[in-house]
């Protein structure tokens, strides 16, 4: 399984779930869902966010994992 996680300029550390040119809330092109709560095997709902492509990230990483 791999998982891509990025560190927010504001020190916490996000799940990159999905990337959209388009979503249907916006006519702005270029959209990323982050998952806030990343570590949670059981997530809800609240804990993703469509952010704007734009935003700025200090890195992002790929990590490979064992499957579960």
């Amino acid at each position: 399984m791999m998982v891509m996680v990025a560190k927010t300029t504001d020190g916490r550390f996000v799940e990159v779930v999905r990337v959209a040119e388009t979503v249907a809330f916006s006519d702005e092109p270029g959209w990323v869902m982050i998952c806030m709560d990343w570590q949670q095997s059981e997530r809800r709902k609240s804990q993703f966010r469509w952010v704007p492509a734009s935003t700025r990230f200090e890195w992002v990483r790929e990590f490979v994992g064992a499957e579960e």
